[in-house]
C-alpha cells in the first residue's frame, strides 16, 4: 500500500474507533464542574471547552485533523483549525444568546444522525475536488471558506446540546445580557484543545512521513475515509433510533 494512503488509514482508523470508544461524557462531566466552579463560572465553561476540545468528537478531530495535515507549516494548520473552531465558537455564542426561544425545539429534536451525514457528504466533496485538482497538476489544499461551512453545520451536533444544557444552568447566575459568554468560553477552550491535537499529529505524521507531498495526501484521503465513516454514523444512528 502506499505510504501516503497507509497513512490516511491509520489516522482514519484511529479517529473512528477513538469516537466508537467513548461514550458521550461531556454533559455529565460539565454538570460536576459547574456544581463545584458554579460561582467562578467563567473558568468552569473554560475548562468544560478544553475537556470538549480534548475529547475524540466525530464533528471536530476528523476535520481538523485531516485539514491541518493538507498545510504546509504549522502556522497554517493552527490557522485551518482557527477557522474551524471560529464557526464552532459563533453558533455556540449566538445559541446561549438565544436560549430561550430556541431551546423547546432542539430539546424535542435528536439533530446529530443529520449532521453526521451533512458534515460526512461535505468532507467527501471536498476531497474528491482536491484529488481531482491534484491529478490534473493543480495545488489544491484545504479551502477556508469549506472549512468554515464544515464549523458551522459541526456546531450543530452533539455538543449543540451541551450548550444549551450549561445554558439553562447558569442562566439564574449571570446576567442575561452575558448570555453569549458560555458559548464563546467554551467554544475558546474546544479550540486550544483542537489546536494541541493538530499540532500533535501534524508533527507527528510528519515526522513520520519524512515528506510534506506524502503528508498532504494522507490529509486528503483522510477527509475522505472520515466522510464515509461520518454517513455511516448518520445512518446507523437514524436506523438504530
Amino acid at each position: 500500500m502506499r505510504k501516503d494512503l497507509l497513512i490516511a488509514v491509520i489516522i482514519s482508523f484511529a479517529l473512528a474507533i477513538a469516537i466508537l470508544s467513548l461514550p458521550d461524557i461531556l454533559e455529565p462531566i460539565a454538570k460536576t464542574i459547574l456544581t463545584y466552579l458554579g460561582a467562578y463560572w467563567v473558568l468552569a465553561l473554560f475548562i468544560i471547552g478544553i475537556i470538549h476540545g480534548l475529547k475524540p468528537d466525530e464533528h471536530t478531530w476528523p476535520i481538523t485533523v485531516s485539514y491541518g495535515l493538507m498545510q504546509r507549516s504549522v502556522r497554517k494548520a493552527l490557522l485551518s483549525t482557527s477557522v474551524f473552531a471560529g464557526a464552532l465558537t459563533l453558533v455556540w455564542a449566538s445559541l446561549s444568546a438565544l436560549e430561550s426561544e430556541i431551546l423547546p425545539f432542539f430539546s424535542s429534536y435528536n439533530l446529530d444522525p443529520y449532521v453526521d451525514i451533512i458534515v460526512g457528504i461535505t468532507m467527501i466533496s471536498v476531497a474528491l475536488f482536491i484529488l481531482n485538482a491534484g491529478r490534473k497538476g493543480k495545488v489544491e489544499s484545504a479551502d477556508y471558506r469549506v472549512i468554515w461551512i464544515h464549523g458551522l453545520a459541526a456546531a450543530f451536533g452533539g455538543d449543540f446540546i451541551v450548550v444549551l444544557v450549561l445554558t439553562a444552568l447558569l442562566i439564574s447566575m449571570i446576567p442575561a445580557n452575558l448570555g453569549f459568554m458560555i458559548g464563546l468560553l467554551f467554544g475558546l477552550g474546544s479550540f486550544i484543545s483542537q489546536a494541541l491535537v493538530v499540532v500533535l499529529v501534524y508533527k507527528g505524521v510528519l515526522k513520520a512521513s519524512r515528506d510534506f507531498t506524502i503528508m498532504e495526501r494522507a490529509g486528503k484521503y483522510a477527509l475522505f475515509i472520515l466522510g464515509v465513516f461520518m454517513i455511516f454514523l448518520g445512518v446507523y444512528s437514524l436506523v438504530t433510533s
